[in-house]
């Protein structure tokens, strides 16, 4: 017993100098321990004589004493250790100890970066007095700003696996965290806690475990970090992982000095495309210049990966000038007109740099124009990874997700590294989408695309969507999403693991005595949130089984929860007047 009958029976012991994230670990021990039992478990890095239990949290010298090793624990796995027998300076009095532990590497970032918005003319400043007369776009400005949580001081990159291991054992004693804050969270009462013998290591399905947010705040990150996410930086190294080109040609200097190296469209280059420019990818300079730039990224920066494809919106900017000419390939649609043009650059930028810097990886993104696969490329790079586009709530659609297997196969016929990514959307409840009134829920169709991509994809990079200015709507973008959130997160550790007992559970933990209410609105909205733009019926039902649970569920943390729900469904009944005229 590390608590027994309302009595701490144990400590938590952690390092002299601990990492970052083991301390909010051993914090996180703590604090739930005590609103699961009302008692609290001191935070040590000196064992004491009579307290008979340890819980050693992190990497320290007496688990080395104990001889359980970090090494091999990557992407945030962890172990989860127990046993009677101390050795050393903790032996005396001790009756059990209990190890919960990952790697914990703290992430030290290169400068120059921008940790604030304030700090980002500076850090641009040194970016170019660290490259002079180059005029390259800064990748970093946003590193801090977009992956430091003062409030907890912890860097996203920061591995995570002894606050993983805390978790895991805390989900074991039956808390969950299924939505940011307090009210999303489910900690049962108990007078007494134990622990059972183990010897166990997890590793998650798969290594890349990314959700990007529109906005964020250190009350979602603690929620994300519950969940056991993974930025992947020791993949995919720290630039954006998408639409990398743009580096090298997005400064107004570079625009004015080179304009033969952006397409031309009815006799004028494209500078200003979505504010980076869009490339000519037969352009000379820019291919020489491009090398140039991801060797110093890859000598200086030293990072792992660099993405090497075309800007974002550049599906509509085939270049027209002489050197492109029939470059394109219009008779493969829509997803495949630009397939050739823009592969063949990216897998040529990437052979050069594979005879200089084998060891590090560059991507490109399977999407808009060039989504297929290219057809005059019989084998890429080897040193080429691959990032899908998707959206995996599209699935219902049966005949898109055939498509996208096969396109999947096509492209893992061509790429020597096997090396596969998935970029994917959650941004269903986005005004500018035009279905935030929706009740979009999805968990079977990520469970399916998430079992079929075991053993194919390195994991996935989720954009999600939450308002940047949170005064500007009252209704909480998690209300929903949450759910297809929780479930992602889940299944990228386990994803064989039962859905149905998954989701059971969910209902009725946080949704309690409207546990049958909110399981009809959620299933029922799962099958028919498609048709709800443009179906009275479809709307008027689910509209039902919800005010069905909202009625039941009372002035307590279910009816909270449930509130949260028809605060966000609230436009749906607009929309119904819209269809009705």
């Amino acid at each position: 017993y590390i608590v027994k009958n309302g009595k701490a029976r144990a400590e938590i012991i952690i390092a002299e100098n601990p990492a970052r994230m083991t301390k909010v670990a051993a914090s996180n021990l703590q604090e739930y321990v005590c609103k699961m039992t009302g008692a609290t478990l001191p935070i040590t890095s000196t064992p004491s004589q009579d307290v008979p239990v340890k819980i050693f949290v992190g990497k320290s010298k007496f688990t080395d004493e104990l001889k359980i090793s970090t090494e091999g624990l990557v992407h945030g796995a962890f172990k989860m250790v127990s046993g009677t027998k101390l050795l050393g300076a903790a032996a005396e009095a001790a009756s059990g100890w209990l190890a919960l532990l990952g790697a914990d590497k703290d992430f030290v970032p290169m400068k120059p970066f921008g940790l604030t918005h304030q700090d980002k003319g500076q850090a641009e400043k040194d970016w170019d007095a660290a490259n002079p007369g180059e005029y390259y776009g800064f990748p970093y400005y946003r590193l801090g700003i977009s992956s430091y949580c003062p409030e907890l001081d912890v860097w996203m990159q920061d591995d995570g696996g002894t606050m993983n291991a805390v978790c895991e054992f805390l989900r074991n004693q039956g808390v969950r965290w299924y939505f940011p804050g307090e009210l999303g969270e489910v900690v049962p009462k108990k007078s007494s806690i134990a622990f059972a013998t183990m010897d166990k290591t997890v590793q998650p399905d798969f290594p890349m475990r990314r959700f990007t947010y529109w906005s964020d705040t250190a009350e979602n990150i603690l929620w994300n970090l519950r969940l056991g996410v993974n930025e992947g930086c020791e993949l995919m190294g720290l630039t954006q992982n998408c639409h990398g080109s743009k580096w090298v040609y997005m400064r107004d200097e570079i625009k004015k000095a080179h304009p033969d190296w952006y397409s031309l469209q009815k006799g004028k280059r494209l500078t200003d495309h979505s504010y980076s420019g869009a490339p000519c990818f037969s352009s000379e300079g820019l291919f020489n210049k491009h090398l140039q730039f991801a060797r110093m990224i890859f000598d200086v920066r030293k990072e792992p990966m660099l993405s090497l494809d075309a800007c974002d919106g550049y599906g509509s900017c085939m270049c027209q000038c002489e050197l492109c000419k029939g470059k394109d390939t219009p008779e493969r649609g829509r997803e495949g007109t630009m397939s050739d043009y823009v592969w063949g650059y990216v897998n040529r930028v990437a052979k050069e740099l594979y005879k200089t810097h084998p060891k590090h990886k560059v991507s490109g993104l399977s999407y808009s124009s060039y989504k297929l696969p290219p057809e005059k490329i019989d084998s890429l790079s080897l040193n080429l990874a691959l990032v899908i586009c998707q959206n995996r709530s599209s699935y219902f659609d049966r005949d898109l997700r055939a498509t996208n297997l096969v396109t999947r196969q096509a492209w893992l016929d061509i790429l020597p590294s096997k090396e596969i990514y998935i970029y994917d959307y959650y941004l269903q409840n986005c005004p500018r989408y035009g279905r935030a009134d929706i009740p979009v829920y999805f968990p079977r169709l990520i469970a399916e695309d998430l079992r079929s991509l075991k053993g194919f994809s390195k994991g996935d990079m989720i954009e999600v969507y939450r308002h940047a200015d949170p005064k500007k709507f009252t209704w909480d973008p998690m209300a929903i999403m949450h759910l297809n959130i929780y479930v992602t997160a889940r299944l990228w550790w386990d994803v064989n693991q039962d859905l149905d007992a998954l989701l059971d559970e969910y209902y009725k933990l946080f949704y309690g005595p409207v546990e049958k209410e909110m399981k009809a609105f959620i299933e029922y909205s799962e099958q028919n949130w498609q048709q709800m733009s443009s179906k009275i019926e479809v709307i008027d039902r689910a509209l039902e089984l919800l005010e069905a649970a909202r009625a039941k569920a009372g002035d307590s943390v279910y009816g909270k929860r449930n509130a949260q729900v028809v605060e966000e469904c609230q436009p749906l009944k607009q929309r119904r007047v819209r269809l009705s005229r």
